[in-house]
């Protein structure tokens, strides 16, 4: 009994620690939206993925994962709220294999988008 026990911990820690490495490593954009308003569908094109962030109310933020796998490109944004233009763009670049790359777009009150990246 002890031994199962100590197997199914060691099994339990195995995928927690693998969960959490694939999640470090793995490129990742971060919207941030502090424009006053709630954004109804955000979206995100790289050259081998499509993001769909969904709504995002005001002063929330959503993030998502994407593939290490990419063709040298921009991050080309979409962003549609009720009562407003669609606010469409692009802003920095994404290339193959960037191990933990962080990138973060955050739109602010008066409807500007600002790209960061670490």
């Amino acid at each position: 009994m002890k031994l199962l026990i100590k197997l199914a911990l060691l099994v339990i820690s195995l995928l927690f620690i693998t969960y959490y490495s694939v999640m470090f490593i793995m490129p990742s954009i971060t919207i941030i939206n502090t424009s006053g308003v709630t954004i109804d569908q955000a979206e995100i094109t790289l050259p081998a993925n499509h993001l769909d962030f969904g709504a995002i109310v005001n002063a929330q933020q959503n993030t998502l994962h994407y593939a290490l796998n990419q063709n040298d490109g921009s991050y080309q944004y979409n962003f549609k709220m009720t009562g407003l233009a669609d606010i469409k763009g692009d802003c920095g670049y994404v290339t193959q294999n960037e191990i933990h790359k962080r990138v973060y777009i955050s739109i602010n009150h008066n409807l500007e988008v600002i790209c960061k990246s670490e």
